[in-house]
């Protein structure tokens, strides 16, 4: 053999390795996003350890009027997804989300939602002069990317509080209010501009229980940052502004390195018990 054949050889030898040394690394890495897992429901007994952890106060209560929901964990049914465009993947809510009720200072309290072990989002309400008000909401989204995962935490506050639910409000009623929001993915500021709009009062079966409730329609329009529209119906309990129900509509885009990310969630849960668990 020549030797300029001996060396073509080598050559190609040699350059096979680098290409295999190149591609392995990639395709373990595609493989390990590929099949990555989804996040699992969240059970009862981690978010009863969280709120055993927490405050567990007692129902406090004016007179007759109950003026805010007992604190504990109750169980929800839900089905749901969530889904960015890039990297695009997805996550599905846990078919069982805890929600968790804990109490914060005089006639105020969280309403914490688990869609599953990587996805939790939390209102702060309190009752004020008879009106229910948000203070602020708290979201943390994980992403399993495979070799990777990251974490995305927004707060979003309102000041004022928006006014949610007012004594003797009429079926039409609207009000607007505004929530600043930063990320710790994202710099700079979003603003949402929040309607809350009353459809009136309506019943829903929980546990065999026909429980009267407000049900309210939220859209939020999103503009810096974060850019898009929010729509998400809520249900109260009137008797104590327990939150039973949501059904949430999203569709958000931000600006990245690599161009616009798209997020879009679609899903709903409801108490499957008004009883909590402490």
């Amino acid at each position: 053999m020549s030797d300029s054949r001996h060396s073509l050889r080598w050559i190609a030898i040699t350059g096979s390795i680098i290409a295999a040394l190149v591609l392995i690394p990639i395709i373990v890495l595609l493989s390990m996003f590929v099949f990555r897992d989804n996040p699992g429901a969240k059970s009862l007994d981690d978010a009863l350890q969280a709120f055993r952890q927490g405050d567990t106060s007692a129902v406090e209560s004016i007179g007759a009027v109950v003026v805010r929901p007992p604190a504990g964990v109750y169980q929800a049914d839900a089905s749901g997804k969530a889904s960015i465009s890039f990297p695009p993947t997805s996550q599905i809510y846990g078919a069982s989300a805890p929600v968790t009720v804990t109490h914060q200072g005089d006639n105020c309290w969280t309403t914490t939602v688990d869609f599953n072990t990587a996805f939790q989002q939390r209102w702060n309400y309190c009752i004020e002069n008879g009106v229910l008000t948000e203070h602020s909401n708290h979201t943390v989204t994980g992403w399993d990317l495979g070799a990777t995962s990251i974490t995305n935490v927004s707060e979003f506050d309102c000041s004022p509080p928006g006014e949610i639910i007012k004594t003797g409000e009429r079926r039409d009623e609207i009000s607007t209010y505004t929530c600043t929001g930063t990320s710790d993915s994202i710099s700079g500021t979003t603003t949402s501009a929040v309607t809350f709009e009353s459809l009136g009062a309506t019943s829903i079966e929980i546990d065999s229980v026909a429980l009267p409730t407000f049900h309210y329609r939220e859209s939020d329009v999103l503009s810096g940052p974060q850019k898009g529209t929010t729509t998400i119906e809520y249900w109260y309990s009137v008797q104590d502004m327990l939150l039973v129900r949501m059904e949430r509509h999203i569709n958000l885009r931000t600006d990245s390195p690599v161009g616009e990310v798209t997020y879009k969630e679609d899903g709903e849960w409801q108490l499957s018990s008004l009883t909590p668990v402490r």
